[in-house]
């Protein structure tokens, strides 16, 4: 297949590390600086730090987007704005697969009349340099029709499946997304506000504590079961316990959160749920350290 990857993040750098050996793959990304250093180097697969391979996908920029039979968007919640503006223009029956953490996107991309999926990575991943991504935990990606033809779906993950890389069809994308936005909103903003890597949520005694009130508020929040919403943010928190999330990464370089697409979505459909919203308002305080305020 001819396909497209949105973003030169640990997550379009790893699905450009794997599936460039079988499809033709063209990797978008924003900055010059990034697009030049792949046009000279390619994207250098590592998995535990160990190097892997070599792949040499062809690179451009965002705004260059154009036809593919499936274009994956690997950017971060608060670049989809821009990113649905860019889509519109393009032509109306290229499936597009959206691969965010959180639920913000989801009002987003109801604007587009293209055949819309929605995935969940499982994959540990994280970008060393702009041409180097560490594979560091195996997983699956698993997709879900949001706005498409359930068929097109199954032929796009049988098209896209690897033994080494495996893509899965899931039947209802609400409570695919809804599983992912439990651990996402319990890990990441933990960890962010602790400044401890993914284990110390079951380790930490007074983190695990938090961690489990948290929990039950925002599966209570999506009808989940909490029992099997804990269950798998232990599970998670374990298999990566060595791992920084992405929040906690976010905040220590001082760049802008997911916490809107995370916790905010939760604080919308429910505001008196205290302990949720005083983390999301934490860790929107600690995205605004340094930054200079006029108060009058």
């Amino acid at each position: 297949m001819n396909i497209g990857i949105v973003g030169g993040g640990s997550i379009g750098l790893l699905l450009c590390g794997y599936i460039s050996e079988q499809h033709d793959v063209t990797l978008y990304v924003r900055r010059d600086e990034q697009k030049n250093a792949l046009l000279e180097h390619g994207v250098q697969l590592y998995e535990q730090s160990t190097f892997k391979r070599n792949v040499q996908p062809h690179i451009s920029l965002i705004e260059h987007m154009t036809t593919h039979d499936c274009l994956f968007i690997c950017v971060k919640q608060p670049e989809i704005p821009y990113l649905v503006q860019l889509l519109i223009s393009t032509p109306s029956n290229m499936p597009i697969i959206f691969l965010q953490n959180g639920m913000g996107h989801i009002d987003r991309i109801k604007q587009l009349p293209h055949p819309t999926y929605v995935g969940v990575v499982e994959h540990g991943a994280s970008r060393m340099k702009d041409v180097q991504v560490n594979h560091l935990g195996r997983g699956k990606i698993v997709l879900a029709t949001f706005n498409g033809n359930k068929e097109k779906a199954e032929q796009l993950v049988q098209g896209l499946h690897q033994a080494t890389f495996p893509f899965q069809l899931a039947s209802d994308w609400q409570t695919l997304l809804a599983n992912k936005l439990i651990v996402n909103a319990v890990i990441n903003p933990l960890t962010a506000l602790f400044d401890v890597p993914n284990g110390d949520i079951i380790e930490n005694p007074h983190i695990h504590s938090i961690a489990r009130r948290l929990c039950e508020e925002v599966s209570g929040a999506l009808q989940l079961n909490t029992e099997h919403s804990w269950e798998l943010v232990c599970m998670i928190a374990n298999n990566t316990k060595h791992n920084t999330s992405s929040m906690r990464a976010d905040v220590l370089a001082i760049r802008e959160t997911e916490i809107e697409a995370m916790n905010g979505y939760i604080a919308k459909i429910d505001p008196t749920l205290h302990l949720n919203y005083w983390i999301y308002t934490s860790i929107l305080a600690l995205t605004e350290r340094g930054r200079n305020y006029d108060v009058r």
